[in-house]
C-alpha cells in the first residue's frame, strides 16, 4: 500500500525506494487509496497510525485538518541542509522570524518559522508528538518564547508532520497557526556512515558534517542512534562583493568609508560641529573623510574613516554535536520506549564594531560651571585587534528524554502513559566597556577631575588639566594606537545566562467506544500534567545600565499546567450509503494554569467532517477554537532593558507648532532618536489570547497518478499580546501633554492613562529636553485575523525501463490580513501596507526524475510580491523571488550512495532597492543572502 510504503522505506532499498518515498510521503491521493487497497486487504493486515492534529489512529494521512508531511527523502531531494531550512521553505510559512541573521542583545542565534504570520511562538513544535523547552532567551526586552530548530539533528529525523491551523482543542496553548511535529527515526536495522562537505560560490560558510547511523534487534529489544558532528564556517559581510564595499549602495552620497573617529565641538554655536582629526587617521589604517553639509568648528575637517562591513555576519558560525537514541522493548500486549535526543551548539556571531562616546563640557573648576572652556564629543569604534568587543559568543545545550509504555486493556482500547523531562541551558557573552570605568581611564577620577552633574545623563564636566591643549582626552590617546591591554580594567564580559525546563506526565486512552449502523465509533482521551519553568540573568552591571551600549533581560518563573481532554470520530454514513461516507469529528479540552498570573483555565472545541461521495473525493471542513496562555517571560520579566530609536513626537508638535487636527505624520523625519534605554517588566495581569480557526476543502484524485487539494482557512486572534514601545509610550505623552491627539480629539492629562504614560518617560540632560529612558510592558489589546487558500498538487508517471518522473506543486495566498495593534486603532487589512513584511503567495514546486540507479529533482522556493520598505512610495512591491535547488542522487551499489546539492542553483541575489541606504543595502531578514551553496554527501552502510 502507498501509506506503507511511505512509512516502511527499507534503508537498503535502492534510490528508487527513496525517491517513491519522496513522492508518496505528500502525495494527497495515497490517504484516499489507502482507504480503497484497504478493502482487499485483511483487517489485521492495515496499519494504523497516529497523525498530527488527532490522537485517534486511522488508516489515513488525510482528515478534517490539512496535514503536510516533509519525509526525511524530501528534505535531502529539494537540497535543505537542516530541519530549519525544509520547513523555512514551507508554502504556508509566510511571515518573518529574524534570528542569526540579526543576532545582538536580544536576538538570540536561533531558528524557527512564522506559520501564516502570527509570529514564531504561535506554531507550537513537538518531538514525536510531545513538547520541548522553550529557548531560555526571549526575544526583546518583554518578548516571546520560541523553540530553537537549530537544536534538532537532521539526519534523527524521519518525518515531520505540519498542521496548518488552529489544534488547541487537541494539544492546548500555542497551537494557534498551526502545529510542526518532528518524528524521529526508529526500527533501523543497518549500521551507516554519512560525510557531507559544503561551501559556497563566494567564500565563507565552509560545513563539515558526519553522522553514524546504527540500528537493530536483540530479541525483544530494539534500538536506533544516530551521532551527528556538524560544524558550519561564518560568513562575514566581506565576504559577497554586493555589499562588501560602501560604493555598492545605491545613494552615491554615502560611498564614503564609515565613520569610525570623529571629534567635535558641541553648541558653539551648532549643536554639532566638526573637528579636524587629519593626520590621525592615516596611520592606523583609515582614511581621511569630509563629509559635505557639516558645521564646521576647524577651518578644514576630516574625520576617520573606513569599510566596516568585515565585521558583521550574515550567517553565523556553528558547531554542533548531536546524539540520539531509540530503544523499544516489545511486552506481551505493547511495548515499552525511551527516546533520549541532546544537542550542544557552540556558536558565534560577527555583530557590529563596538564603539564608544562621550559628550563633556571643559572647565578649569568643575564645579563653577562660569569657569567653562568649550564642550566636546568624542567618538571612536574599535576593530577587534584594538579590542574585541565585535563578537558575540553562544553556547547551548538541549536534553530531552521521553519514556513510555504502550498496550492493550479490555481487550481492545489502546493506552499509553509518557514522561517527558527536558532542558535547555544558554549562555551569551560579549565584551564591553564599564561605562564609569571607561570615563576613568579617559579623564582620572571621578569626583576629582570629572563628574556628571545632571541626574540621569552621561554628560561630563572635565578639568582641562586632564585634557590636552585640543580639549582631547589625555588618560589615553584617544585618537591614537590602541592595543587590549590599555582596556585591562575598564572591560566587562557581559554574560546572559538563562535555562528552561520542562516535564509532562500524560495518559493517553483511544479505542472503539460502540458499533454504529455505519461504522465503530472511536475515541481518544488525554489527561496531562507538566511543569515548565525558565530563569534568565544577564549580569547586574549590564542590566543596570553601567556597561556602555549594552542591555539586559532578566526573568524567572514556572507554571503548572493540568489538561483533560476528548476526541470523537462519528461515522454517520458508510461508504456504501447513497450519500458515500460520512464521518464527523468533536474535541474538547480543557486546560488550566496553576501559576502567579490570571489566566486561570480555558476551553477549546473542535468540530469538523469528511465526506467522500465518490471513492476519489474527499470533501473536508473543520472549525475549532484556539488559546495561548501567554509566555512566561510576558508575565515573569524582571529588570530588562534594551535600546530603541523612537520618535519624540513632544519635541516635534512643540517646536513645528502643530495644533488640534494637524497630522504628526512627519514627525519621524525630524524628530528621530537613538539610544533612548527601554526598561521593561513583566505583568501577571495579562490575559490568555483567544481565537478560531477554520478550513473547507477537499482531497482529489484526479488519475491514479494525480492529485489536487484546495483548503480556504480563516485564523483569528483576540486579546494578542504586543509590547508597548518606546515611540508608543512617546506619542501618548506628547498627547497628554499638548491636551490633544492627531485626529483632533481632546485628551485629559489628568486621566488615569495619563498619568500612566507620563510616568513611564524620563527626560533630562543640560537642557532638561532629552529623552533618558522610557518604560515599557506588554498588553493584551491586539487583534489579528488571516483569510486565505492553500493548493497543492501531486503528478507522478512512470516511464517503463526509462524510470519515472514527478512534479509536486504547493501554494498559498493569503487573501486578507485584518490587525488592530493599540485599542483605539481601527482594525484594518494590512496586508499589503508598506510596513507588513508578510508575503501575500508563496509557491514551492518540486519536478523530479528517477530510474533504480539515479535521481535528479529540481526544487523552487517562489516568494510572493512583497513591500519596498523604505520606499517613498508607499504602495512600491519587490517582484516575486525564486530561488532553486538540484539534487542528484547515485546509487553506486546496495552499500554506497553519492548525492550532490546545488543550493541557490542561480546564485540569487537579494532584491535591491534605492532606498536601501544602509548596508547589507537589502533586507536579508527576508532573502538570503547567502548565494550559491553546494553539498556532497557520501553514505556507507555496513
Amino acid at each position: 500500500m502507498e501509506n506503507e510504503v511511505h512509512n516502511r522505506i527499507e534503508p537498503r532499498k535502492k534510490i528508487l525506494a527513496l525517491a517513491i518515498g519522496m513522492v508518496l510521503s505528500t502525495v494527497s491521493s495515497g490517504a484516499l487509496a489507502a482507504e480503497a487497497e484497504s478493502e482487499d486487504t485483511a483487517e489485521n493486515d492495515v496499519e494504523v497510525i497516529e497523525v498530527t492534529g488527532s490522537r485517534i489512529k486511522r488508516t489515513d494521512f488525510e482528515g478534517a485538518s490539512p496535514i503536510v508531511t516533509i519525509s526525511a527523502a524530501d528534505i535531502a531531494l529539494q537540497g535543505h541542509a537542516n530541519v530549519f531550512d525544509a520547513l523555512d521553505a514551507l508554502a504556508q510559512n509566510t511571515g518573518i522570524f529574524v534570528g542569526e541573521e540579526s543576532s545582538n542583545n536580544f536576538n538570540a542565534n536561533a531558528q524557527a518559522i512564522n506559520l501564516r504570520g502570527f509570529g514564531a511562538g504561535y506554531t507550537l513544535t513537538l518531538v514525536n508528538g510531545r513538547r520541548i523547552p522553550i529557548l531560555p532567551k526571549p526575544s526583546g526586552g518583554v518578548g516571546g518564547n520560541i523553540v530553537n530548530l537549530a537544536m534538532i539533528p537532521t539526519e534523527a529525523v524521519q518525518r515531520i508532520e505540519i498542521l496548518s491551523g488552529g489544534a488547541s482543542a487537541i494539544y492546548g496553548s500555542d497551537a494557534v497557526a498551526g502545529v510542526v511535529n518532528v518524528i524521529l527515526k526508529d526500527n533501523l536495522d543497518y549500521n551507516k556512515v554519512t560525510m557531507r562537505y559544503g561551501d559556497t560560490k563566494d567564500g565563507g560558510g565552509k560545513s563539515k558534517k558526519l553522522t553514524l547511523s546504527t540500528g537493530g534487534k536483540l530479541d525483544k529489544l530494539s534500538y536506533t542512534a544516530v551521532f551527528e558532528l556538524d560544524q558550519r564556517d561564518p560568513i562575514y559581510g566581506d565576504d559577497r562583493d554586493w555589499f562588501d564595499e560602501p560604493t555598492d549602495g545605491p545613494n552615491v552620497d554615502r560611498h564614503g568609508t564609515s565613520q569610525v573617529m570623529s571629534y567635535w565641538a558641541r553648541w558653539q554655536p551648532d549643536s554639532f560641529m566638526m573637528m579636524d582629526l587629519s593626520g590621525r587617521c592615516e596611520p592606523l589604517g583609515y582614511e581621511d573623510v569630509q563629509p559635505p553639509g557639516r558645521s564646521h568648528f576647524d577651518p578644514d575637517p576630516y574625520y576617520c574613516g573606513d569599510n566596516t562591513y568585515g565585521t558583521n555576519t550574515i550567517r553565523n558560525e556553528r558547531d554542533k554535536k548531536s546524539a540520539f537514541v531509540n530503544l523499544e522493548y516489545e511486552t506481551e500486549d505493547g511495548r515499552l520506549f525511551a527516546t533520549l535526543l541532546g544537542t550542544q551548539s557552540e556558536g558565534d556571531a560577527g555583530i557590529y564594531r563596538y564603539s564608544f562616546a562621550t559628550d563633556y563640557d571643559v572647565r578649569t573648576d568643575i564645579n563653577d560651571g562660569s569657569t567653562w572652556q568649550g564642550s566636546r564629543h568624542a567618538w571612536r569604534a574599535f576593530r577587534n585587534f584594538e579590542v574585541p568587543t565585535s563578537n558575540q559568543s553562544f553556547e547551548e545545550l538541549s536534553l530531552v528524554g521521553i519514556f513510555g509504555i504502550e498496550g492493550v486493556i479490555a481487550n481492545d482500547l489502546d493506552y499509553s502513559l509518557t514522561l517527558t523531562a527536558s532542558q535547555y541551558n544558554y549562555e551569551d557573552s560579549v565584551i564591553r566597556f564599564n561605562d564609569q570605568k571607561m570615563l576613568s581611564l579617559l579623564f582620572g577620577e571621578k569626583g576629582v577631575d570629572w563628574d556628571q552633574p545632571w541626574e540621569g545623563s552621561r554628560w561630563a564636566v572635565v578639568n582641562a588639566s586632564q585634557l590636552n591643549d585640543n580639549f582631547e582626552p589625555a588618560g589615553i590617546d584617544f585618537f591614537g594606537a590602541l592595543t587590549p591591554d590599555m582596556f585591562n580594567d575598564v572591560t566587562h564580559k557581559s554574560v546572559g545566562d538563562g535555562d528552561s525546563y520542562l516535564y509532562s506526565l500524560a495518559f493517553d486512552l483511544t479505542g472503539s467506544v460502540m458499533q454504529l449502523p455505519a461504522g465503530d465509533l472511536q475515541f481518544a482521551f488525554v489527561s496531562e500534567y507538566m511543569k515548565e519553568g525558565y530563569e534568565f540573568d544577564t549580569d547586574q552591571k549590564t542590566v543596570q545600565g553601567d556597561i556602555w551600549g549594552w542591555s539586559g533581560i532578566t526573568g524567572e518563573g514556572d507554571r503548572d499546567h493540568y489538561a483533560l481532554g476528548l476526541e470523537l470520530s462519528i461515522p454517520l454514513a458508510s461508504k456504501d450509503s447513497s450519500i458515500g461516507a460520512l464521518e464527523g469529528i468533536l474535541a474538547g479540552r480543557y486546560d488550566y494554569y496553576d501559576d502567579e498570573s490570571d489566566v486561570g483555565g480555558a476551553f477549546t472545541y473542535q468540530v469538523g467532517f469528511t465526506w467522500k461521495p465518490i471513492e476519489d473525493l474527499m470533501i473536508r471542513s473543520s472549525y475549532s477554537t484556539s488559546f495561548r496562555a501567554p509566555d512566561m517571560h510576558y508575565m515573569y520579566a524582571g529588570e530588562s532593558s534594551s535600546f530603541a530609536s523612537p520618535t519624540d513626537y513632544l519635541k516635534c508638535v512643540q517646536s513645528e507648532e502643530l495644533t488640534s487636527g494637524q497630522t504628526w505624520s512627519g514627525c519621524s523625519d525630524n524628530y528621530g532618536t537613538s539610544g533612548v534605554r527601554q526598561n521593561s517588566q513583566g505583568d501577571l495581569s495579562l490575559e490568555e489570547e483567544t481565537g478560531d480557526s477554520l478550513n473547507v476543502g477537499f482531497v482529489a484524485n484526479i488519475t491514479d497518478n494525480w492529485s489536487i487539494t484546495a483548503d480556504y482557512y480563516e485564523i483569528s486572534l483576540e486579546k494578542k499580546i504586543g509590547n508597548l514601545g518606546a515611540s508608543t509610550v512617546l506619542r501618548y505623552e506628547a498627547e497628554c501633554i499638548v491636551g490633544f491627539n492627531e485626529s483632533g480629539q481632546a485628551v485629559d492629562k489628568d486621566s488615569p492613562r495619563c498619568q500612566e504614560m507620563l510616568s513611564r518617560v524620563s527626560r533630562g540632560g543640560p537642557q532638561g529636553d532629552t529623552i533618558l529612558s522610557t518604560i515599557t510592558s506588554p498588553f493584551n489589546t491586539g487583534e489579528r485575523e488571516q483569510k486565505g487558500m492553500d493548493i497543492s498538487s501531486k503528478f507522478n508517471y512512470g516511464l517503463g525501463d526509462f524510470g519515472a518522473i514527478f512534479f509536486n506543486i504547493d501554494y498559498t495566498h493569503i487573501f486578507e490580513t485584518n490587525e488592530r495593534f493599540l485599542p483605539e486603532d481601527e482594525i484594518e487589512d494590512i496586508r499589503d501596507l508598506q510596513w507588513n513584511r508578510e508575503f501575500r503567495t508563496h509557491t514551492t514546486a518540486t519536478l523530479g526524475w528517477y530510474n533504480d540507479d539515479i535521481s535528479l529533482t529540481l526544487f523552487a522556493n517562489r516568494l510572493g510580491t512583497s513591500p519596498v520598505r523604505w520606499s517613498d512610495d508607499e504602495n512600491e512591491r519587490y517582484s516575486a523571488w525564486t530561488r532553486y535547488n538540484f539534487n542528484m542522487n547515485y546509487h553506486v551499489n546496495d552499500d554506497l550512495d553519492i548525492s550532490m546539492s546545488i543550493v541557490n542553483l542561480f546564485d540569487k541575489k537579494p532584491h535591491q532597492h534605492e532606498s536601501e541606504e544602509w548596508w547589507p543595502f537589502a533586507d536579508i531578514s527576508k532573502y538570503n543572502a547567502v548565494g550559491l551553496e553546494y553539498f556532497v554527501t557520501a553514505s556507507y552502510r555496513f
